[in-house]
């Protein structure tokens, strides 16, 4: 038998294409008056239940998960999880706005980056780039906005890390600040709209969204 998550994907993939099979009379419509489904910290899903506690977070949680580790993890892991489906179930359940929480591990000496909602993802940021433009490339009339935030730990270097990544990985697919219509987003196969929180000290040219 299964069980409310294994007929919750199934049923998704009814929503995977919704956008380019919205009626001709919205195409003309900017894309911010539409209602556009989104996840509440995306990445949820692929916590990494050995990572420590986030940076940015309390001393007193830091302290009561190192104190009391069998206890407080547990239920910071609970807390902290929000979602179940991968990003790709997601955007095939019909999300287009993809809350990404974007942080360096403290005393990481490499570049790599991760997704973060008081500890850490398995995965990095690089890698679930790729995995949204392999699901882009499979949906080109469909268009997702990434709305990347947080930037726990994040220096300069690593800012301009990370835009170098979604340069080199979404490439032409960056949308164009005057192309914001449903019209010509139907029209541009494979477009993807990029916010980078304010709270970033370090953003794309101001012809990206």
């Amino acid at each position: 038998m299964e069980g409310p998550l294994q007929t919750s994907i199934h049923v998704c993939h009814e929503y995977g294409q919704w956008m380019s099979q919205l009626p001709e009379k919205l195409w003309d419509i900017p894309l911010y008056n539409l209602a556009l489904p989104g996840s509440h910290d995306t990445m949820t899903y692929c916590l990494d239940k050995n990572s420590g506690v986030s940076g940015n977070e309390l001393k007193l949680v830091k302290f009561l998960n190192k104190c009391m580790p069998c206890i407080v993890h547990p239920i910071i892991m609970k807390w902290s999880t929000t979602q179940v489906l991968t990003v790709t179930e997601q955007l095939e359940a019909g999300v287009r706005y993809l809350d990404f929480r974007i942080a360096h591990k403290a005393n990481d000496p490499s570049m790599n980056l991760y997704f973060v909602h008081m500890v850490y993802t398995t995965v990095t940021v690089q890698d679930i780039l790729w995995e949204v433009l392999s699901w882009l490339e499979t949906h080109p009339q469909e268009v997702v906005i990434l709305a990347c935030r947080n930037f726990d730990g994040l220096t300069k270097k690593l800012h301009c890390h990370l835009i170098a990544c979604i340069k080199e990985i979404f490439q032409c697919k960056l949308c164009p600040r005057n192309n914001l219509s449903c019209c010509n987003l139907c029209l541009l196969a494979c477009i993807l709209l990029l916010c980078i929180s304010e709270e970033s000290s370090l953003h794309l040219p101001v012809r990206y969204l």
